[in-house]
C-alpha cells in the first residue's frame, strides 16, 4: 500500500511528536506534504474579515476564533492540493499529536465513501478534526469543509470545527468509520 501523509497546522511540538508518528503509522509513507507556519504562503484571516459574519453564533462567539478555524480549514485545503493522486491512502495529520497504538493503514479498505477517524476527540456532535485517512475520493470530501462552511453557517448550525467536520462529511455522503485509537495534543 502506497500512502501520502499531510501535515498541516504549527510546528510547535513536532520534535517531540515526530518519532511516534514514525514508530506508529503503518505502512510508511511514500510521500509526505508539509504545510505550516513557515510556509511562505499561509496567509491567517484577521479577526476583521470574519468576526462580522460569525456575530451571533452561540459557538464562534464563546468556544471558538473563526478566524482560527477558517485559517486551519484553508490551510487544510491547500495542503490537500499539494497531494498528487494515485495513492491508496491518504492520511490528514497534525504535527503536534502522538498516538497511543500502532495504526496500519492496510487494515482498511480504502472505497471513496469511508474516513477513517480515531475514536475519541469528538466535540459538539462531531468528529476528531486532528486526524482521518482514507482514499483519495473521501480526504478530498473530508479536506473540503473550508468550502462548505458558509453552507453550514447559512442552514444555522452552530459554527464549531468538529461539527461542520461532520456536518460536509454527512453532506456529502461519506460514512465515518471508527478505529480503535487515541491521538492526544502535544502542548
Amino acid at each position: 500500500m502506497t500512502v501520502c501523509l499531510i501535515y498541516s497546522g504549527h510546528l510547535r511540538t513536532w520534535e517531540q511528536c515526530k518519532g511516534n508518528h514514525a514508530e506508529r503509522l503503518m505502512p510508511v509513507s511514500a510521500h509526505i506534504i508539509h504545510y505550516n507556519e513557515t510556509t511562505h504562503d499561509l496567509t491567517p484571516y484577521s479577526r476583521d474579515e470574519w468576526r462580522h459574519y460569525y456575530r451571533g453564533n452561540e459557538y464562534a462567539e464563546t468556544e471558538s476564533q473563526p478566524e482560527n478555524t477558517l485559517s486551519m480549514w484553508r490551510g487544510m485545503w491547500i495542503a490537500w492540493h499539494l497531494a498528487p493522486p494515485g495513492f491508496d491512502c491518504y492520511v490528514r495529520n497534525r504535527y503536534d499529536i502522538v498516538f497511543d497504538r500502532v495504526i496500519n493503514f492496510e487494515d482498511c479498505p480504502m472505497t471513496p465513501d469511508r474516513v477513517y477517524i480515531p475514536d475519541c476527540n469528538d466535540y459538539r456532535g462531531g468528529v476528531n478534526d486532528q486526524f482521518a485517512f482514507g482514499s483519495y475520493a473521501a480526504m478530498e470530501k473530508y479536506y473540503s469543509v473550508f468550502l462548505h462552511h458558509k453552507t453550514h453557517f447559512d442552514a444555522g448550525k452552530p459554527f464549531h470545527t468538529e461539527s461542520y467536520h461532520k456536518y460536509t462529511l454527512d453532506m456529502l455522503g461519506v460514512k465515518i468509520v471508527r478505529i480503535p485509537a487515541i491521538n492526544t495534543i502535544v502542548r
